[in-house]
């Protein structure tokens, strides 16, 4: 079905692998994981940074609200991390979101005594501009053209308009689409680089949810955070950490998610985000002749602690620092590198979040149920390999359209005769079998003749079939990961969001199919 066996297994049976968990993904660990939280420090620290970030936000709006709740010694997060991708990027980056706000009111609705607040940690440091720069609607794949360099959150919004004018085409007779466009427009006139474009951006979508989004890309927390990063500097403590979980993975027969680095630091220099190393003694960016000693790495980390950049591995460790959080909401993929870092955690005495799988989903539209209303299956059926569909439509044509009992009854009957002509003469037999021959030959002609007819007739059924599968399926890979969510939107607008949360149960190890005459 498109899911990793890791995936498939946590989803289903995540008591396996307890021992690189704090607790259950389910509603009950959450008390237990407060009681972990229940000395966080840095609150006021985390609402003034958050504050600074949204200065130029409405102060009455609900975002605010969370931000002074916060500062409550009752009050936990929910956090969900992602590359602030073009648009949103895959559909599954509003999965994510709204799995993360859902989880928060189901964590109050248990525990009333206490306030839960998601929170989009935002990739803005991430550099990998391609991953980031495109999103699909329908068949089409628009991009923003524009050379890569600094972190992407840091790039200026050039040729983000001509992004708009793109989309403007596609839904030009939409006006939820045409006014959801303006509005681009005008953040675009407000920022100053693409991250806080993106932040007006989730902000529209989801701040009447109460979703904080945070720019990790910032001086204030990097100063926080900057005992954490000189212990990677000075002991490459992540490398040497994961090595028991990494065993243990392996043991369970599944691949490493990701392969540690001896050091796991990005450094902001003017030539872009470059990976820091350490050979020698001395540290180095990859790809320049820049080089510092110890005591002179750890001095710009005094002096420049923004310019210090956590990858994959640290980032976890970066966002749990800061936050009072509870519960990771995550896709398989990034589920899987959290549990090589359960030791991290504890060497630095962070606490180590529950990990919750996020909600995935197919979409089904009224074209493709129009579509599957010609097959004689059901929706849920096309998540089933192409090659079992057709072998079963196949086979469920055949009663029908091919009667080869006949045929071979036929046949049989010419054996028959063949067998009982064995004691006539040589002449006879020589004739009755050349009978046979032409009798044979009629019969496979017929077949030929029929096989082409319906060949012809199940190739129109079949190249549906294949349709659907390609619009669930798309190349090679699920919907949720290649199709973006604005279609679904403009038609829809909240009750779209309000449908995916409705559905969204973490006790459920399920994939949920959503019928657009049902949203």
């Amino acid at each position: 079905m498109g899911f990793s066996r890791f995936d498939l297994d946590y989803w289903k049976t995540p008591q396996q692998f307890s021992e690189l968990l704090s607790g259950l993904p389910k509603s009950e660990s959450v008390l237990k994981q407060i009681e972990r939280r229940s000395s966080f420090v840095l609150r006021t620290e985390i609402a003034s940074i958050l504050r600074k970030q949204y200065q130029n936000f409405d102060q009455d709006s609900l975002v605010f609200e969370q931000i002074k709740k916060l500062e409550l010694k009752n009050s936990y997060t929910v956090i969900c991390a992602h590359q602030p991708c073009l648009m949103g990027g895959p559909m599954y980056w509003v999965y994510k979101i709204l799995s993360t706000i859902k989880l928060c009111q189901e964590f109050k609705s248990q525990y009333p005594d206490y306030h839960f607040i998601p929170v989009y940690f935002s990739g803005n440091e991430d550099h990998d501009f391609e991953e980031i720069n495109a999103f699909q609607i329908f068949q089409k794949r628009i991009t923003w053209n524009e050379n890569a360099g600094p972190a992407t959150g840091r790039m200026p919004v050039n040729g983000l308009q001509d992004v708009l004018s793109n989309l403007q085409m596609i839904f030009e007779r939409n006006q939820n689409a045409l006014n959801f466009i303006q509005s681009n427009t005008s953040w675009l006139q407000q920022s100053n680089n693409y991250g806080e474009y993106f932040r007006h951006f989730v902000n529209h979508l989801f701040g009447d949810l109460g979703l904080i989004y945070f720019n990790p890309d910032d001086a204030e927390a990097k100063s926080l955070f900057a005992p954490i990063i000189k212990n990677e500097i000075s002991s490459q403590f992540i490398y040497h950490n994961t090595l028991p979980a990494n065993d243990q993975i392996q043991k369970m027969h599944y691949p490493l998610q990701v392969n540690p680095r001896e050091l796991n630091l990005f450094y902001h220099h003017t030539t872009g985000r470059k990976r820091l190393t350490k050979n020698d003694g001395l540290f180095q960016l990859v790809d320049t002749n820049v080089r510092w000693t110890e005591s002179e790495l750890l001095n710009d980390l005094k002096d420049n602690p923004v310019n210090f950049s956590p990858n994959v591995l640290l980032r976890p460790l970066y966002q749990e620092f800061l936050f009072p959080n509870v519960a990771f909401v995550g896709g398989g993929g990034e589920i899987a590198y959290w549990m090589q870092l359960k030791q991290c955690f504890q060497s630095v005495s962070i606490p180590y979040p529950l990990l919750f799988r996020r909600l995935s989903a197919f979409l089904y539209d009224q074209s493709l149920l129009s579509k599957i209303t010609k097959t004689p299956f059901p929706p849920e059926a096309f998540l089933n390999p192409l090659q079992d569909l057709e072998k079963e439509f196949i086979k469920s044509q055949i009663p029908e359209n091919i009667p080869d009992e006949d045929v071979n009854s036929i046949h049989m009957l010419l054996e028959k005769i063949r067998v009982n002509c064995e004691k006539l003469d040589a002449s006879s037999r020589s004739s009755i079998e050349s009978e046979i021959q032409k009798i044979s030959k009629s019969l496979e002609h017929i077949s030929s003749k029929r096989n082409k007819v319906i060949k012809q007739k199940y190739e129109q059924d079949l190249m549906n079939i294949r349709k659907i599968k390609d619009v669930l399926f798309p190349a090679n890979s699920i919907q949720e990961r290649i199709q973006n969510f604005l279609p679904y939107y403009f038609i829809f607008g909240n009750s779209f969001f309000e449908t995916i949360m409705d559905n969204y149960n973490p006790s459920l190890s399920r994939v949920c199919l959503f019928m657009e005459n049902k949203i």
